[in-house]
């Protein structure tokens, strides 16, 4: 049996996607939206920290703070982000910053203007993709709560735990499927042979994600 996914501090973003059962399409929307933050490595980039001014006159007016050399992960702005997600690389010249704050690329040169991100070197910081996917699941349950009611007592619509269980029995007898989108199928197909509703497609990548995560990697050197 494969070995669960260690921890990481940062998760390239197809791995991302695959773990929430996300297309490219899908993330650059969250990415446009704010909802998620991306980040790259870089190694020895010059920045000048700041913060804006308003004048009276409403102008913002940015005031230098402090010089310093950026080493490790660094945030993108969301343009920036999902320019990278969508065609493949951007030249930068922002970084992500506080509300008020700045964070701008210095140049020492006209040859060394901006600096290019690539998408395989774009994507999530472990605590992010935590806080993410914590809050798809706590929404997920808002949700299925306010089809069921709030009264004491309530039957989940669902059965979750017996889902992921069904999911793992056909792993361990028939095998991984041969992508993710066939097990959400085979498991859609359980909750209708059982005669009750079926989950949408959204819910079912959601609830099975950490499984497919753990063996999904069976099914590509598979295809391989």
């Amino acid at each position: 049996m494969a070995n669960p996914p260690k921890k990481k501090v940062f998760y390239q973003i197809d791995e991302v996607c695959e773990r929430l059962g996300l297309s490219l399409l899908d993330m650059s929307v969250l990415v446009s939206e704010r909802k998620i933050q991306l980040c790259t490595a870089v190694a020895g980039l010059l920045v000048e920290d700041g913060h804006y001014e308003v004048a009276l006159d409403g102008d913002a007016a940015p005031i230098p703070d402090d010089r310093l050399r950026m080493q490790g992960l660094v945030d993108l702005k969301p343009d920036d982000a999902w320019f990278v997600l969508r065609h493949g690389s951007q030249t930068i010249f922002w970084l992500a910053a506080e509300p008020g704050c700045y964070r701008r690329l210095v140049s020492t040169s006209e040859e060394d203007r901006g600096y290019t991100v690539i998408r395989d070197e774009v994507g999530v910081r472990h605590e992010e993709f935590a806080r993410y996917a914590a809050t798809e699941e706590a929404l997920d349950d808002i949700t299925i709560g306010t089809k069921i009611g709030t009264s004491r007592g309530s039957q989940a619509i669902y059965d979750w735990d017996a889902a992921r269980l069904e999911a793992c029995r056909l792993i361990y007898f028939e095998g991984v499927p041969e992508s993710f989108g066939a097990l959400i199928r085979h498991v859609q197909g359980w909750f209708a042979e059982k005669g009750g509703r079926v989950p949408d497609e959204s819910t079912m990548k959601r609830r099975l994600r950490d499984v497919w995560a753990i063996f999904g990697s069976e099914a590509k050197r598979k295809a391989a």
